[in-house]
């Protein structure tokens, strides 16, 4: 499922679908895609906004191995609308994966488990420190016995929706026609309420969902490799992602970083936890922290940003400071976020 609208990642989403930003120097759905491919390579790839790109990407070396089904839709059917519309083209047990996760797990466990019980769907699980930002699942024997959609208070458990589910193809006489539909909402309540077999997996391994900036900074730095050496005088320190073409400066500091291709970072600058794409400018002596520069952003001399995300093209003069907030084109000011 690669049609996400990616409406929290604004402005960064602006051009890109959320299925193809990039993670530590890869589109997202790439981590999903290798996990799955030992099981099987032949995919079908719902997508709706911005899916033209999806396709273009998948059209050259990166389909090399894989058999590739585009699915695309006009408007959003929901993640179960999505896989009705590609019935016709399933007839045996099936895996639906979300691709704007860092999932790198071994999902041939799950089939074993699906298939041992006899389930109808079984959903990959994993623990959260934050129930209230996620589905979860109440489990018993191996069965999801309750569900919960992102509870606000007394979640039945800290198991969340991992986004990865193998399903048996009578899952589609539960799934509506005429309007969107979602799996959480629509198709668990309809195959539980006629006795279906839903079962519940704890998966091990990887998974990061970059629904929000400061989840797609964390899986920037999470999956970037440890560094602890020096670049013309400057550092870089803990997990550090770095593109091609890079330009930095003197008595840089660079820690828990992801910076990529043609990057420049003028001297004294400072960046921290944060993530700066393509063809961007950061002008000497700022600080940057807990961030994330869109691409081609360009910072004045002396800019301090802390808890924002910058979108792309912006230039922020000489001086500037921006805190807690999204700042994007075609904006008179900087809205909360």
């Amino acid at each position: 499922m690669a049609g996400g609208l990616g409406t929290r990642l604004r402005p960064i989403t602006d051009n890109i679908p959320k299925s193809l930003i990039p993670v530590a120097g890869r589109p997202v759905i790439f981590y999903l895609m290798e996990s799955l491919a030992g099981v099987s390579n032949d995919f079908i790839l719902t997508v709706s906004y911005r899916y033209e790109k999806v396709i273009d990407l998948f059209s050259g070396n990166e389909s090399r191995d894989r058999n590739i089904l585009f699915s695309v839709e006009k408007e959003p059917l929901g993640t179960a609308g999505g896989l009705k519309k590609v019935e016709k083209f399933v007839d045996d047990t099936f895996i639906v994966g979300n691709a704007d996760t860092v999932f790198q797990q071994d999902v041939s466990r799950l089939i074993e488990f699906h298939r041992k019980r006899k389930n109808t769907i079984t959903l990959g699980l994993t623990p959260v420190d934050n129930p209230s930002e996620y589905g979860v699942a109440k489990v018993a024997n191996g069965l999801i016995t309750e569900f919960q959609e992102k509870p606000r208070t007394n979640p039945v458990s800290n198991l969340a929706n991992a986004g990865i589910y193998v399903m048996e193809p009578e899952v589609f006489d539960f799934i509506g026609n005429k309007r969107p539909e979602d799996v959480a909402k629509d198709l668990l309540p309809a195959l539980q309420k006629k006795g279906k077999r839903i079962g519940g997996f704890r998966m091990k391994g990887t998974w990061i969902d970059i629904g929000r900036p400061s989840d797609l900074i964390r899986a920037n730095v999470f999956v970037s490799k440890r560094s602890n050496r020096r670049i013309n005088g400057s550092k870089l320190l803990g997990n550090v992602y770095l593109g091609k073409g890079i330009s930095i400066g003197r008595n840089c500091i660079l820690e828990n970083v992801a910076i990529y291709d043609d990057v420049a970072i003028e001297d004294d600058v400072h960046v921290k936890n944060s993530v700066i794409y393509d063809d961007s400018t950061v002008g000497r002596g700022s600080q940057i922290e807990d961030s994330i520069l869109s691409f081609g952003s360009v910072l004045g001399e002396g800019v301090l940003i802390s808890d924002s995300v910058i979108g792309g093209g912006l230039l922020l003069r000489k001086g500037g400071k921006i805190e807690g907030t999204v700042v994007s084109l075609g904006e008179d000011k900087p809205v909360n976020y």
